[in-house]
């Protein structure tokens, strides 16, 4: 019987090298508009909107939705998203940055009494007992009350404001909150929540543009908070 030969041509092996794998989705960078943003970039689309009231774009009630939203924003999306049907400046963050330091270099000197930092967060606790702020003192950018069975009277008529827009966050148990402001003020409760309490504006006439803004947030339970205007009597 004869051999069979294995002499003969080789199967040929497909060499196509294959194209390399996508990269995953986490190791892509992230887009600009998921980008961050700080207290800068929020209180800047807040006075961007605050000039579209003076200009006829926005009513008051949406200003106080939008600037509502400004506050609570995360992301470069979320602020965009408020004024990108505007005729505004599109917000930028380094932009805001660099105004926020040139109001700061116009600002300086200051009396020693209110040159310290109030850019920050201060937290006031009123649990079995009161917080008081009255007179002339420096109100911070971001306020955080908290506590039970107490309360919080903080009466910003004669304070030093630095701010276009205060935040205020509320979390009260069986107690009360009282904020006085200024003439010039305006105020947005809507993002507070109030569990058996009251959230109420008693101010004749206040308005929801003004100078600062204040943006109170939070929850209250068997409790209440109040915006108030000036004392008519000292």
């Amino acid at each position: 019987m004869s051999e069979q030969s294995t002499d003969g041509p080789a199967t040929p092996v497909d060499e196509t090298v294959a194209p390399p794998a996508p990269p995953a989705s986490g190791d892509l960078p992230p887009s600009p508009a998921d980008l961050p943003v700080d207290h800068d970039d929020r209180e800047h689309v807040v006075g961007l909107l605050h000039d579209a009231v003076g200009r006829g774009l926005l009513d008051t009630l949406e200003f106080d939705r939008r600037s509502g939203l400004a506050i609570a924003a995360r992301t470069r999306r979320d602020l965009n998203s408020l004024v990108v049907d505007l005729p505004l400046d599109h917000p930028d963050r380094a932009r805001a940055r660099t105004e926020a330091e040139s109001r700061e270099r116009r600002q300086a000197p200051r009396d020693a009494w209110s040159a310290g930092d109030t850019s920050g967060t201060v937290a006031l606790h009123a649990t079995l007992g009161s917080v008081k702020r009255r007179g002339a003192w420096a109100v911070p950018r971001r306020l955080e009350i908290d506590g039970w069975l107490g309360s919080a009277e903080l009466d910003l008529t004669e304070a030093v404001i630095d701010h276009d827009v205060v935040e205020i966050d509320v979390d009260m148990t069986l107690g009360s909150v009282e904020l006085r402001l200024p003439e010039t003020a305006s105020a947005s409760l809507d993002g507070v929540s109030a569990t058996a309490g009251s959230v109420e504006d008693k101010r004749r006439g206040g308005s929801a543009v003004g100078r600062p803004h204040v943006v109170v947030t939070g929850r209250v339970a068997l409790g209440s908070v109040e915006v108030k205007g000036p004392r008519w009597w000292r």
